[in-house]
Order: structure tokens, then sequence, then C-alpha cells
């Protein structure tokens, strides 16, 4: 009885084996999903659907741009998170995978990476610190010394907590001594609109969202995030040499599958971004964006180091969820 029984484990063992083999084999059969937590029009959008088009023609099946934006990205990360893991259902997330943790008591409506399988980081992005035209300072010393004068009265617009631009922001004002007010929105379309209505005073748009607004003169560069400036605006200085040596924060972009997806599929995927992020069609197409492309272990060890830095970013700050 005992033996048959164990025959009957091991050959039940092997037809799931073979199953997934033949699946990751096949992949991808239908359409594939990309869950956006974010609305649409913001780097991650921009970022999802230069993916999407390059899936689409390498595996020649659609791919869907999902935007789910809300909850700091929960929302649509945990539809992602309890799809199934047979990759069709994939996640483009950003930098709050590994803050929101750190900011929420008890993990209380958070997301956490043993949620998924990580795929690849495709890409980064400096961002700029841009107040509305109507705000009288030239320099982000100005800016500081306006804040000190009126502590509590400037608000800042991110696209929800956790997020680089709201971590960039908070740390920004922890080491200039200011006391700013978060404006939460759900994405970069919607912070952008705010800015340039006067609805906020200050934001960190991502280059190519604030940059044709600059051109309009709708809002004023005060100074980029980055440790060096960037080639899209040479005569914008970085926040480290307006006095504020060590800052440096950019976003990242990478995707991401449910936990358990086959490692087969994972790695073909990772594959096909790679080709992706290293083709000229795509960097003519991001040129604001620094192309990456590495493993699923490379990006899991990227997320591993990420977390412990937004922990002490968050720690520095005093970053709050809201």
């Amino acid at each position: 009885m005992a033996a048959t029984r164990s025959k009957l484990l091991f050959a039940a063992f092997h037809a799931v084996v073979a199953a997934t083999v033949s699946i990751a084999a096949e992949y991808p059969m239908r359409p594939i999903r990309i869950v956006v937590p974010f609305t649409p029009g913001g780097g991650t959008d921009i970022i999802a659907r230069a993916i999407g088009q390059h899936f689409s023609t390498a595996f020649g099946q659609n791919v869907i741009i999902d935007n789910r934006a809300g909850g700091s990205t929960v929302i649509g990360s945990e539809i992602v998170a309890r799809a199934r893991p047979d990759g069709y259902t994939l996640l483009m997330q950003i930098n709050t995978l590994t803050a929101l943790p750190a900011m929420m008591k008890d993990g209380q409506g958070t997301i956490s990476l043993d949620q998924f399988s990580p795929v690849s980081l495709v890409a980064a992005l400096p961002h700029v610190l841009v107040v509305h035209r109507s705000v009288p300072v030239a320099s982000v010393k100005d800016l500081v010394s306006l804040a000190k004068a009126a502590p509590g009265k400037l608000n800042y617009g991110t696209p929800g907590a956790g997020t680089p631009v709201h971590l960039a922001i908070a740390l920004f004002a922890s080491m200039a001594g200011i006391e700013l007010v978060h404006v939460p929105y759900k994405g970069a379309a919607e912070y952008t609109a705010a800015v340039l209505g006067n609805h906020v005073q200050i934001v960190f748009g991502s280059a190519p969202t604030a940059i044709p607004h600059l051109r309009t003169g709708a809002i004023k560069a005060l100074g980029v995030t980055t440790a060096r400036r960037i080639p899209q605006l040479p005569d914008v200085p970085t926040i480290a040499e307006s006095g504020f040596p060590g800052y440096d924060i950019v976003s990242w972009y990478g995707v991401l599958a449910p936990a358990r997806t086959p490692n087969d599929i994972v790695t073909r995927l990772s594959k096909e971004i790679a080709v992706a992020t290293k083709s000229k069609t795509f960097a003519d197409a991001l040129p604001d964006y620094v192309l990456i492309g590495n493993t699923p272990a490379e990006f899991a060890e990227f997320l591993r180091k990420d977390a412990e830095v937004s922990t002490r970013i968050i720690a520095q700050s005093g970053a709050k969820a809201n």
C-alpha cells in the first residue's frame, strides 16, 4: 500500500513538472497584461507601454496596459500578487515596493517583496525640483528661505506615499530643516496638473514630464535629484551642489511577476527586456531614461539593497504614509 502511494505521488509530481515545463516552453499563448499602479501619462506608464510594445513584437501576442492607480501602488500591486503565477499578469513597479513596508505600521495596507518574482530592472530616471512660476524663488536656497519664513504654508504633490517623489521631497525637507505639506495624488499627470494650476507649489517631476512645461515657462526648475547634472537640463544645478552634499535620488522601474511564477517564464521575460533595453528603437523612444535590463537574480539583489536604502531615508526624513 505504502509503495503504491509513493508511486502515485511520484507520478503526480512528475506530471506537474512536465505540465509546467510544457507551459513555459509554449509561453506566451495568449495576451499578456502589464498592470501599472498609476494613472496614464507618468514615467511608469511610459516605460510599461514601451516594454509592452516590445513584448508584443517579440512574442506575437497583444499586450494590455492596465492602469490601476491608488493606495500608493498597493491596489495595482495586489492585483498582480493575487494573480495566477503563469506569466500573463505582470507588474511595472517603482521604488514604492521597497519603501512602503518601512512606512506602514505593522505592515498594514502594504505590499512586500515576497509576494513577487523579480523579472528585471528596466530603467532609472532623474527628477527635477520645480515650482509654480508664481513662487518668488530662483534657486534651491531661495526656496529653503521662503519655506523657513512660512513653515507649513507650501504644499508639494506626489503620486503617493512611499514613491520616489515622496521620498525625494521628504529627504530634502529633512536636510533643509523645513516644513512642507504633502498632497498625494494618483499619478504624475495629476500632480503635474496640480502644480501647473498652483494647487500645490512644489513637485519633483520626472525629466520627461517636467521639461515640456519648463519650456513654456509654466513652472521653474530649481535643481535635479541626481549626484550629477543631467544632459537635458545642463544649466540646472543638482540639489547636492545647492547646499545639500550627498543628496542623490532617482526613480527605478522594474517588472515583476506573481510569486512562484515558473523560472523558465521569468527568465524568458527577463531576456526579452534585456534585448529591448539594448535596442536603438527603445533608446530612441526613451531618451530621458537610463536603460538597464538585468537578470532576475540581479534584480532580486538590487531590491534587497534598495529596501535598506529606503528604510534609512525614511528613518532620516521622518516620511510618513500620509
